[in-house]
């Protein structure tokens, strides 16, 4: 039996980056997620043959469960606090330090909402069909060759 390839990984990566764009980075937004712009410049499609993933930063699953209660470092605390805010250094470092201890005590908002749905939007019924969409468009025509071709053999 000859495996044909109908999409290639070029195609999956494409799709996959439309996928972040269209859905996920608008989720992200919604949720008002954004401080650093980190996640956003890190997060995007990639592929393997018949596959496509999506690829972000080791604390995305902290953006979807949060932070259970522990003692974050303030330098990273000062620095979300700077971004998120617009904060001075002496203010950051203030909220740093709240930020610290509340977190220590309760862990992050999103931990006590018990997560987020961030991830969820790539389980939606609207990304699955538009995946479905996207993919069928690429091989559709390709089927439909190789049925023509074995027709005519």
């Amino acid at each position: 039996m000859i495996t044909l390839e109908v999409v290639t990984i070029e195609e999956i990566k494409s799709v996959m980056d439309e996928v972040v764009e269209k859905f996920l980075i608008p989720r992200f937004n919604e949720l008002g997620m954004n401080a650093t712009g980190e996640w956003l410049e890190a997060v995007g499609g990639e592929a393997e043959p018949n596959k496509g993933l999506i690829m972000g930063l080791d604390y995305t699953e902290k953006l979807v469960k949060g932070q259970e209660p522990t003692t974050v470092p303030l330098p990273d605390l000062k620095r979300w606090a700077k971004a998120k805010f617009r904060l001075s250094d002496n203010a950051a470092a203030g909220v740093a330090v709240r930020v610290q201890r509340k977190i220590k005590e309760e862990g992050t908002t999103w931990y006590e909402k018990g997560g987020s749905d961030l991830l969820e939007v790539l389980e939606e019924q609207e990304t699955i069909n538009f995946v479905n969409m996207k993919l069928g468009q690429y091989a559709t025509p390709r089927i439909q060759e190789i049925l023509i071709r074995q027709l005519r053999a």
